[in-house]
């Protein structure tokens, strides 16, 4: 298989890396070893990383399939995919993080869902943990009861087969390798149909980073297609190979969650509880980050941090 170099190509492949070393240069070799039927290329957007720009570490060379999209400072996850959208010229277009590891055949299984169902506008693999236990990132649309019953809260932990969670992390329900319908996935590896991107646009930048992809989910949706996912295909996604979250990721988690509400929830009569629903959402991070403190037993009081840069800017 010989990657594309000027001419169009089925995929576009999209990785948005800030300080992301080393994991770009591994994820790039299991994409160049997993896709065999399809042509690709492999567009890295290169959010001002001040300590390993990719561009500099891995200048591209004549005949490539790497191309790099520079960005003059850091503006965030959504940003990023989008200039390197913007310079992508495959039919479908796929997000990926720099911290995963794509299975043989993956995405040749994701390009030819969406070839054999034009009603798919978004299509994501399956999502595991370095042991191969799901991630649960097929999920359904969020609701307030999310907060409390999230992938990653210990309600969740403790409890995981309560209904709650089980409706909300709707893509547990589902054994197999069928391809099954769901409301949101992960941005972590996420494709898209060319179609799809023109009728619900690129990625909303006002989300500097979290949530852009449930939002996105929601506009593909709304625009008249469907998003899928398909076990049969499988993706790595070692969340635990970054470093621990900072008071910056917790916090942008929040007001990204709370924008999403605004946009999508928040209308009419809803939109009194706008100044409530914020102020819950402030409170409920400084309180992990206050408890992350404790946690690392840092010192008290702590200082909210100053310039935002966040590690890496994948999605929850």
């Amino acid at each position: 298989m010989t990657a594309a170099t000027t001419a169009p190509c089925d995929l576009s492949v999209v990785i948005v890396t800030y300080d992301s070393r080393p994991y770009v240069g591994a994820c790039i070799r299991s994409l160049r070893q997993a896709v065999c039927k399809v042509s690709y290329e492999i567009v890295v957007a290169d959010n001002a990383s001040p300590r390993s720009p990719f561009v500099r570490r891995v200048p591209p060379r004549p005949g490539d399939d790497v191309r790099v999209v520079e960005m003059s400072r850091n503006l965030g996850f959504a940003a990023g995919c989008n200039a390197g959208i913007a310079a992508a010229r495959g039919r479908h277009l796929l997000l990926l993080n720099p911290d995963t590891e794509v299975a043989a055949g993956a995405l040749d299984e994701l390009v030819g869902f969406l070839d054999g169902h034009p009603e798919a506008g978004a299509v994501a693999p399956r999502l595991v943990n370095p042991d191969g236990s799901d991630q649960g990132t097929a999920r359904a649309f969020p609701t307030p009861a999310a907060a409390l019953f999230g992938r990653r809260s210990p309600l969740t932990a403790l409890f995981p087969r309560n209904p709650f969670s089980r409706r909300y992390l709707s893509g547990l329900r589902h054994e197999g390798s069928e391809p099954f319908e769901v409301d949101w996935v992960s941005g972590a590896c996420l494709m898209v149909s060319r179609a799809a991107l023109e009728a619900a646009g690129p990625l909303d930048e006002g989300f500097f980073m979290y949530w852009e992809d449930a939002d996105w989910c929601r506009r593909i949706k709304a625009a008249g297609f469907a998003v899928f996912c398909v076990p049969a295909a499988t993706v790595v996604h070692d969340e635990g190979a970054r470093r621990r979250r900072t008071p910056e990721q917790v916090r942008w988690f929040h007001e990204s969650a709370y924008r999403y509400y605004a946009k999508h929830h928040a209308r009419a009569t809803r939109r009194l509880l706008r100044p409530a629903v914020r102020l819950a959402l402030r409170s409920r991070a400084e309180a992990i980050v206050a408890w992350d403190r404790v946690r690392e037993r840092e010192p008290f009081p702590f200082a909210p941090d100053g310039e935002h840069r966040p590690a890496n800017l994948a999605t929850d």
